[in-house]
């Protein structure tokens, strides 16, 4: 098996305020990055707009999906159920293909509040690249990026893996 180099930044939200329009900006909540080594990035970008094969590599713990809205091709809107260490849980998931990757949109309703993970999937340089943003209360957002950063780098490895096939 090839062995990867796998570089995870982080950083804390912490919105920028600009002196003349006053907006916020949000800096990514987390940073994954993994080098292809070998693999073709059409070939990556191919399996990332592969909605099925993106759900099975992204969901460890998948019970069911099932599609509810849109059009695979573009973007589509699924309704995921994992299993949890207690029963299950239940939340949609948008996959929309962009020319050099795929953007993920969770939203869930956990009993502690409501959880938004964004993501950005890109191919670029010889390296998968994803950029996380999660919106949440304080610890459900602790949680949710603890385990982002532990499970991620490993979906990045299943997914060139996949992509090799």
């Amino acid at each position: 098996m090839a062995e990867f180099r796998i570089t995870i930044t982080t950083k804390h939200f912490s919105p920028i305020h600009t002196s003349t329009n006053h907006q916020v900006t949000n800096m990514p909540t987390s940073q994954i990055s993994t080098p292809l080594k070998g693999v073709d990035a059409a070939i990556v970008i191919a399996a990332l707009h592969n909605h099925d094969l993106m759900i099975k590599t992204v969901c460890p713990a998948l019970v069911s999906y099932a599609f509810e809205s849109g059009d695979k091709a573009t973007s589509a809107t699924y309704t995921i159920t994992d299993k949890k260490p207690i029963g299950q849980t239940t939340y949609t998931l948008t996959l929309t293909n962009v020319p050099d990757g795929v953007d993920s949109l969770v939203n869930a309703k956990p009993p502690v509040g409501i959880l938004t993970i964004s993501g950005k999937w890109r191919v670029a340089d010889g390296m998968l690249n994803e950029s996380i943003d999660i919106d949440a209360n304080f610890m459900m957002k602790k949680v949710a990026k603890s385990t982002v950063e532990k499970t991620h780098p490993e979906q990045h490895l299943k997914l060139l893996e996949a992509a090799k096939c």
